[in-house]
């Protein structure tokens, strides 16, 4: 693919991690967690280079024996409230004056989204291509009525009170809610937004929605509980791995 139409995809894995000690590469239905979105990544036809950004060399050597390209990642961006969007623009920076090498979009494939698949990635990079207005384009998933945000509540003074009490009281059931959306499990935005926006979520935003199964944040111990009971009982239809 032409350089400048090139889409880059980044997987950022730090080391540290509060919820699972190294989540990033804890195994999952016999693979490291990362490997799932990277091979993802290889198999989609839009993706023209992986790149694992980390701090941590025991996820280099992982990345290693999985063909994974690796670059180094400054131990201050690292850190918990490290902005994804820093991380991106880091990445940028040194790819360009290492290399003379400026992706026209850069496509986030996070480890924690193991479910993403070729085809959601081809859709969305699809999308971004063809829609010129366009600065970034994702995946969205619908969820269960019990999470819209009119049924969400908030504590105070010692209270519990509907957070959006006003809507609550038009919107009583489901039936009467409107459709809102989560992320679903890929991004891809175009690097000249990232640089000159430091907004990974660029707006306007193309959509391509996915069945909420496929959009699972594998983050906790109860996630990852759930991601391999849905691989065991066959929920998710994942393509093989490499």
């Amino acid at each position: 693919m032409d350089g400048n139409k090139e889409i880059l995809g980044l997987i950022p894995a730090r080391g540290g991690s509060k919820s699972i000690h190294k989540k990033n590469i804890a195994f999952l239905g016999g693979y490291p967690l990362l490997t799932y979105v990277a091979n993802a990544g290889k198999k989609a036809k839009t993706i023209g280079r992986i790149i694992c950004s980390t701090d941590d060399e025991e996820i280099t050597s992982v990345c290693s024996i999985y063909g994974i390209e690796v670059a180094d990642r400054p131990r201050e961006l690292g850190q918990d409230d490290t902005h994804i969007v820093d991380v991106m623009v880091d990445l940028m920076e040194t790819l360009e004056e290492k290399e003379g090498y400026v992706p026209f979009a850069v496509a986030l494939l996070q480890p924690t989204s193991p479910f993403v698949l070729p085809e959601h990635i081809d859709r969305c990079c699809e999308l971004l291509f063809a829609d010129r207005q366009a600065q970034s384009a994702q995946t969205i998933s619908k969820f269960p009525t019990i999470f819209h945000a009119y049924n969400q509540r908030v504590i105070e003074d010692g209270y519990v009170r509907f957070r959006f009490s006003e809507q609550r009281r038009v919107c009583y059931n489901k039936q009467k809610k409107p459709p809102f959306f989560i992320l679903g499990n890929f991004l891809v935005t175009k690097t000249q937004a990232i640089m000159e926006s430091r907004d990974v979520f660029a707006v306007p935003s193309a959509y391509f929605e996915v069945p909420y199964e496929y959009a699972l944040d594998v983050d906790g111990p109860q996630e990852f509980e759930l991601a391999e009971w849905y691989i065991q009982q066959g929920k998710v239809n994942l393509p093989d791995m490499d």
